[in-house]
């Protein structure tokens, strides 16, 4: 195969890739509601986290990310369980079928082993649209 014929291979498989959701209406991506916590310094996160949805089932605790296919929207309860003492920096993000997305970071959380940050995560699938306070610091 010559490098023209691999080029062009390349060129059909990328443009086939990019033109999939509107040949495949079906197959367009899932809403999705993504949370992860990262260390600060490296290595593993001080804390894990844990996701009551509004209907009350629970998620977690997970140590690094937590990840719901067609979220429903209404309030969230997340929770940072401390593991260890550190600093962590919080990710939300929030897609839409047709690809919008919303986020928020939480950068540079201090929280010590046996604490619990509490988090309101109010999510809408419209837009879609997250909006996510602290609300407090309680102990495990």
């Amino acid at each position: 195969m010559n490098r023209v014929t691999k080029i062009s291979a390349w060129l059909a498989m990328g443009l086939f890739i990019i033109a999939a959701p509107a040949l495949f209406p079906g197959a367009a991506a899932a809403q999705t509601l993504d949370i992860s916590i990262k260390s600060d310094t490296g290595g593993s996160p001080p804390g894990e986290l844990m996701l009551i949805d509004p209907s009350g089932d629970r998620t977690g605790p997970e140590e690094m990310e937590i990840h719901r296919r067609n979220p429903m929207s209404g309030l969230y309860n997340l929770r940072v369980n401390g593991r260890n003492t550190g600093v962590y920096t919080l990710y939300l993000k929030a897609y839409s079928a047709s690809g919008s997305t919303s986020d928020v970071r939480f950068p540079h959380m201090n929280i010590k082993d046996g604490e619990v940050h509490h988090y309101d995560v109010n999510f809408s699938v419209e837009g879609p649209k997250l909006d996510v306070r602290r609300t407090r610091v309680t102990p495990e």
